[in-house]
């Protein structure tokens, strides 16, 4: 279980970050995350494969984590949120954290952990398509809130 934490617990904590926008929450869904591992103990056939269901499983508790979050009106602070180490500046952090749920996860997947886009939606359990959309619509938001391009 250790070579376990240590190998997908900062993938997974950083998944939960973007997902909730509250460390408490990425802290609490990250602990499901790996509780459910414990529990299903599940077999993997490759590399890919874990780290998928790893982010699969990230998004799906994320998911219920914000709808409690929600019933409990808490408020979100993108600022307090820390970017990941060298991987974007203040600006641009705070712009992709105000993203859409749909449009953070495919941003963060490509960019951040280098998925490609037929990897991101298998792990999203979505279409090729879907996925090249999706960053194409985040890439304009970004552009919009920010005047750059991302590309």
């Amino acid at each position: 279980m250790e070579d376990i934490l240590r190998k997908y617990g900062d993938m997974v904590y950083r998944v939960a970050v973007t997902h909730t926008a509250a460390r408490e929450d990425a802290e609490d869904a990250s602990q499901e995350v790996f509780l459910a591992y414990a529990r299903q103990r599940p077999v993997f056939s490759d590399e890919n494969h874990a780290k998928a269901w790893f982010l699969r499983v990230t998004m799906r508790l994320c998911g219920k984590t914000r709808m409690a979050a929600k019933r409990r009106q808490t408020s979100e602070l993108h600022e307090n949120i820390p970017s990941p180490d060298g991987v974007m500046g203040s600006d641009v952090w705070l712009a992709f954290m105000s993203l859409e749920k749909q449009y953070k996860a495919v941003v963060y997947l490509f960019y951040y952990e280098r998925f490609s886009v037929a990897q991101i939606a298998e792990i999203l359990e979505v279409s090729g398509h879907a996925v090249k959309k999706r960053l194409e619509r985040a890439r304009e938001r970004l552009r919009e809130m920010l005047g750059e391009d991302f590309d």
